[in-house]
């Protein structure tokens, strides 16, 4: 679904903090797609490859995936996952 929705700015923080982790492990972001979710104090920001067959868990193959918790307010990395 490529529906425009609209983020508040602590979002907005958690996403750009999270785009400059990945951007920085070199993945192509033109392969993945943003998943963020809402938690108690914090978001949980994930980049999901955009091959992964349907019902597959874990990253594909050669297509490694980025998870990070975010504290919300201050965009500090709580937690950094890379799935491989």
């Amino acid at each position: 679904m490529n529906d425009p929705f609209e983020v508040d700015a602590m979002m907005a923080q958690a996403i750009a903090a999270a785009y400059e982790h990945v951007k920085s492990a070199g993945l192509q972001l033109e392969r993945y797609k943003l998943v963020v979710l809402e938690e108690p104090g914090a978001y949980n920001v994930s980049w999901v490859s955009r091959d992964k067959p349907r019902g597959h868990r874990g990253s594909s193959p050669g297509m490694p995936e980025f998870c990070l918790l975010i504290e919300r307010g201050t965009g500090r990395v709580l937690q950094k996952q890379f799935v491989r």
